[in-house]
């Protein structure tokens, strides 16, 4: 599967506080398990509603990374 236009969505258990935001935006992208939030597929093609879902994130816990490139798009600093 080519990586071009391709991310990796992971979530941070230590900062996820499990709001369910990310869930409830995009449940199609996002589940709660044991109380925090985890992605469906830890690898998705390029979408900017899950950056948007990434920065609503209370605590900044998603994250996003181009697989092509290695550049981190979410969280911003």
């Amino acid at each position: 599967m080519p990586t071009e236009n391709r991310w990796h969505i992971s979530v941070d258990r230590d900062f996820c506080i499990g709001s369910g935001v990310c869930m409830g935006d995009r449940p199609d992208r996002f589940t709660l398990r044991n109380g925090q939030s985890q992605p469906i597929d830890a690898e998705i093609d390029a979408d900017d509603e899950v950056l948007a879902v990434a920065d609503s994130c209370p605590r900044e816990a998603i994250r996003i990374v181009e697989v092509s490139t290695g550049n981190v798009l979410a969280p911003v600093d």
